[in-house]
């Protein structure tokens, strides 16, 4: 069995086998990482994976989960963020019976 070595930001390097290691491939290259619980710790350690760390824990058994990002996340946002008294304004409008025409602007 194949020992994948990997660090723990309170432990420092640590053993794995494959089966220890979570690997998420994207769409999104940016979105990539690999993940371990710590074996002396305990804790849950998640970082990023370019494409040379997906090739190595590839090569080394470890078996991909592969993610969707939406491509709502990827949408360019602009204006300020909701807040607490655009949701009340909201929820105003949804109290009324035609809010549904009232948010498109037909009334």
């Amino acid at each position: 069995m194949t020992t994948i070595k990997a660090t723990c930001p309170g432990c420092g390097e640590v053993s794995l086998t494959a089966d220890d290691v979570i690997l998420r491939i994207s769409s999104i290259s940016s979105s990539n990482s690999y993940a371990f619980d710590c074996p002396d710790c305990g804790d849950f350690i998640e970082k990023p994976a370019d494409e040379r760390i997906i090739k190595l824990l590839l090569s080394g058994g470890v078996m991909p989960v592969m993610t969707h990002v939406p491509a709502e996340a990827l949408e360019i946002r602009t204006g300020p963020p909701i807040n607490y008294d655009d949701i009340l304004a909201f929820h105003e409008i949804m109290k009324t019976e035609n809010w549904f025409e009232d948010l498109l602007g037909r009334t």
